[in-house]
């Protein structure tokens, strides 16, 4: 168990980290406005990587998110519920697995767009894509991977809470009053006194209110 833990935190953390590493490598090799040349009335942009690389980080953050999900039984929002529904880390889980969804949804959405932007054509219109898009499609599959192994360790943690459940109980009930049941009782193991019966040793004294009858 521990090591399918281990590998699938560590293909998640990979697939994660060449998304981030592709968009901010995109972001340095993007189409400047400078390199932009004007062919009459047509704008014409040269070839660049930045395409290639901001589409392989979106293929990379959705696998990773993908991994994630099979790996906690979810579904896009839908989660399957766990040994404990109502644990707290299982809610954490919830709440970062769903997160995380948005921030793939929208991470992707950017570096899509930075992308087109930079796809070798010549157009009428000259569209370049703005300083810092790529990156911030990086930071948003950071964040998504960070929230996505957060919830997939929060699903697999029991809640503390349970632990104490089901245990015996130490202390004596009491009735209304703090009154005991269990006060008047004789102690277990103290020997019983029959007054008249030769087979106790040890009587002591008679008790009081009775009266002894000549034999």
């Amino acid at each position: 168990m521990e090591r399918r833990v281990v590998v699938i935190c560590a293909v998640v953390g990979v697939l994660g980290l060449l998304s981030v590493i592709l968009g901010f490598v995109a972001e340095a090799t993007k189409i400047k406005v400078s390199q932009v040349m004007f062919k009459g009335s047509n704008c014409v942009r040269p070839q660049s990587p930045a395409t290639a690389l901001g589409l392989v980080a979106v293929l990379a953050i959705i696998l990773a998110q993908i991994i994630v999900s099979v790996a906690t039984g979810c579904i896009c929002c839908c989660c399957k519920r766990g040994s404990h529904p109502n644990s707290s880390n299982w809610i954490k889980a919830q709440i970062c697995f769903v997160f995380s969804w948005i921030t793939v949804v929208i991470a992707a959405i950017v570096l899509l767009l930075a992308s087109s932007y930079n796809i070798y054509n010549s157009t009428a219109r000259c569209y370049v894509t703005k300083p810092g898009v790529f990156a911030a499609g990086a930071i948003l599959c950071l964040a998504s991977v960070v929230l996505a192994l957060a919830s997939y360790i929060l699903s697999l943690q029991k809640n503390n809470n349970n632990l104490f459940q089901g245990g015996i109980a130490m202390a004596q009930p009491q009735f209304a009053g703090g009154t005991s049941i269990y006060q008047g009782a004789t102690p277990i193991g103290q020997p019983q006194y029959q007054w008249g019966n030769p087979a106790v040793p040890n009587q002591g004294g008679m008790p009081m209110g009775h009266t002894k009858f000549p034999q």
